[in-house]
């Protein structure tokens, strides 16, 4: 199948992303509509702070990035255990030496602290822009700490020359379609989870969303979305 798409995400995992549409023959373009900030004054994640915890969760690979290498160590060191949103966020632990001991069924913030809600204390390595979802699963067993905070750009590109939009997340969404009008954009658009599904959807826009909240969910989407418009 051939068509055009544009991947809105944050900046990272462009090279990544590109190579995982044109497996399937699709012509991607990514766009960053932010762009992503440690965050310096911050609790530093040591082996004391580690001690006072049974869970240490990560929602995205994004986190993992932005870790100090010697937060990275007293994590992997430590025996607290270790949970992770899905398996890209995994894939980027383990490069990083840490093993990874939980993965919920869904791909999704909300499945992960339902996954997590018998496991005791849990601290939280998260984006300062954050969805309140693990919070109302997780109640006061759960502390959250912010490593990076995400910036809003200004982006100038014209979705109506492309098949399909897809949006990686909550944040890219709303800080895209700020700087376009929603009418120019191909419908359905793609959506990689359910937070993000929302935000598209008080646009006015038809959304398909992913089968699974990982790169691979959204490729898979946006070959239906094509199928869609393109009926036999």
């Amino acid at each position: 199948m051939k068509g055009r798409v544009l991947a809105v995400r944050a900046p990272g995992r462009d090279e990544t992303t590109v190579k995982a549409f044109g497996r399937v023959g699709l012509n991607a373009d990514v766009v960053h509509p932010v762009r992503l900030e440690p965050i310096e004054d911050r609790p530093e994640v040591t082996e004391s702070l580690l001690r006072t915890f049974d869970v240490v969760a990560f929602t995205g690979p994004r986190t993992v990035d932005m870790l100090k290498p010697r937060e990275v160590r007293a994590i992997a060191r430590s025996d607290v255990k270790v949970a992770a949103v899905g398996p890209t966020t995994a894939k980027a632990l383990e490069k990083a030496g840490v093993n990874v001991d939980v993965i919920p069924e869904r791909y999704t913030t909300r499945a992960l602290a339902e996954r997590l809600r018998d496991e005791g204390e849990v601290l939280a390595l998260r984006c300062a822009a954050r969805t309140s979802d693990m919070r109302e699963v997780l109640g006061d067993s759960l502390v959250e700490i912010p490593v990076y905070d995400i910036v809003e750009e200004d982006v100038n590109v014209d979705p109506s020359v492309y098949d399909v939009v897809c949006f990686f997340s909550s944040k890219t969404a709303e800080a895209f379609l700020k700087n376009v009008d929603v009418r120019d954009l191909p419908e359905p658009a793609v959506s990689i989870g359910p937070v993000t599904t929302r935000v598209l959807e008080r646009a006015g826009l038809e959304v398909l969303e992913a089968p699974t909240s990982d790169l691979d969910g959204v490729v898979e989407a946006t070959l239906r979305a094509l199928r869609r418009r393109r009926p036999p």
